[in-house]
């Protein structure tokens, strides 16, 4: 249900997957470890490797402060023992090196050499330190921001709905949405859905735009919110949703149309940034457009209002944890591979390895730091982008989430950083749930998806 690319299907993943280095632990399968003197890891290579090296990193810092080569056993295996001692509570990335000596053919570029992985794992990431930088009035300034937008009449308009049946879901998801033509045939809830344009009223004078699809019938329907990735970009139907038994409602986020041939670049979105005023900020006006459509779904006949959730995956899941906690309407979460999180870490780990900021290039003239010395929570700036960052950092939202939420993260995922993702999760203070993937990076998993659709079954039952 992250899934929502207005794309045909695609089955490569996404890098820095090397589908010829695989890492597993008998310690721990999912790759966070909570104690020991040592970690012990295997790396699978499947090629004719005959030596393994490898370096040892905090997660997103890019110089090492551990090396060693790995102990070569039978079947192309090779052992990687770590000392513990000296790790500080958080993530850690174990890049490697396998030596195979030079390739025949390296037109295509999964096999060439040398081969290069990267394993991520967690060292008691429950007691992880993050810095405090919620405002004393980030309440207030959303409660604000909330105010606003109810103010707003809703002015719904729908399109005619088209109905879709199996066939032409299936072949909807291959061309159009980026899915298997059907990956969940025993989740299905109704084999026939409608599905059509809806606008309404937004911030500032304008529109939100969504694709709304639904089962046939009259309902109610639990309801689904789902939230797009980056980008300036059309967006999908949601069919797939639908057939799973919702109302669902797929946003553009950006007050732009869903389906447009071309779609312009927006002032302070990717760059120009605006942090002063707070309010001024990109995502301000982004996450009234969220609230909006919440309010829309709560105003249709065919919903059950006691049941609604949100979803998304990269920025989706950035904004599913901020609506899980701005409005207490939704009743269930499922944000995956969340991005931005633990602002205060990206911005640190983006100078150690010598840029001044996030999306600034390499400065020379700062030296590149392993970052060991830091064994708490990331020093502060103290600047008017972290001021202002505070009031939109995901894991700012973690502490007044209360209904219940379901998290995953790809732990090798360089876009949404699994420090990034376990700092929103550690600061849930209610009913959640982490299903961490190792070996994943910013990328999509079909079984997650499954296993969504079936703990919302559950929760549901208890509604």
């Amino acid at each position: 249900m992250e899934h929502n690319l207005a794309a045909a299907w695609g089955d490569r993943p996404s890098p820095p997957n090397n589908p010829y280095l695989s890492f597993r632990s008998a310690q721990a399968d999912d790759l966070l470890f909570t104690g020991g003197a040592r970690i012990e890891l295997v790396c699978q290579a499947n090629l004719r490797a005959y030596g393994l090296t490898w370096t040892l990193h905090r997660n997103l810092v890019a110089k090492p402060f551990r090396s060693g080569r790995a102990e070569p056993q039978l079947a192309n295996r090779f052992a990687i023992a770590i000392d513990t001692e000296g790790l500080v509570p958080g993530f850690y990335d174990l890049k490697v090196e396998a030596e195979s000596g030079p390739a025949k053919d390296d037109k295509d570029s999964a096999v060439r050499r040398p081969a290069l992985g990267v394993c991520t794992f967690g060292w008691k990431v429950g007691q992880m330190a993050l810095a405090d930088t919620r405002p004393a009035d980030f309440d207030a300034f959303w409660a604000k921001a909330r105010a606003q937008i109810d103010a707003v009449p809703l002015d719904a308009r729908e399109a005619p709905l088209e109905a879709f049946d199996k066939a032409g879901i299936d072949a909807y998801n291959l061309a159009s949405a980026c899915l298997p033509a059907d990956f969940d045939p025993a989740g299905h809830r109704s084999e026939r859905v409608l599905s059509g344009k809806v606008d309404f009223a937004g911030p500032d004078g304008g529109r939100v735009y969504g694709w709304l699809a639904k089962p046939a019938g009259d309902g109610p329907f639990p309801a689904m919110l789902v939230l797009p990735g980056a980008g300036i970009n059309p967006r999908p139907r949601p069919l797939e949703h639908a057939r799973h038994g919702f109302v669902a409602l797929d946003i553009q986020i950006h007050g732009l149309d869903v389906d447009l041939k071309e779609y312009p670049r927006l002032p302070g979105y990717f760059d120009g940034q605006v942090y002063d005023p707070i309010e001024g900020y990109y995502y301000y006006r982004v996450h009234q457009r969220c609230l909006q459509a919440v309010t829309y779904l709560l105003s249709r006949k065919d919903v059950d209002p006691r049941r609604i959730v949100v979803v998304g995956g990269s920025q989706g899941g950035r904004l599913t944890t901020v609506m899980a906690g701005l409005d207490k309407r939704v009743t269930a979460a499922v944000p995956a591979i969340a991005h931005f999180a633990n602002q205060p870490y990206v911005r640190w780990s983006a100078l150690c390895n010598g840029n001044p900021d996030l999306g600034q290039p390499r400065d020379g003239k700062l030296a590149l730091d392993d970052g060991m010395a830091v064994a708490g929570a990331p020093p502060l700036r103290g600047d008017q982008a972290e001021r202002c960052l505070a009031y939109y950092d995901p894991m700012n939202f973690a502490p007044a989430i209360t209904c219940p939420i379901l998290f995953n993260a790809g732990l090798i995922d360089p876009v949404s950083s699994a420090t990034g993702v376990f700092a929103i999760f550690n600061r849930v203070p209610g009913t959640k749930q982490m299903m961490a993937l190792d070996g994943l990076g910013h990328d999509w998993c079909a079984e997650f998806d499954r296993r969504a659709f079936r703990w919302l079954d559950q929760v549901w039952a208890k509604r």
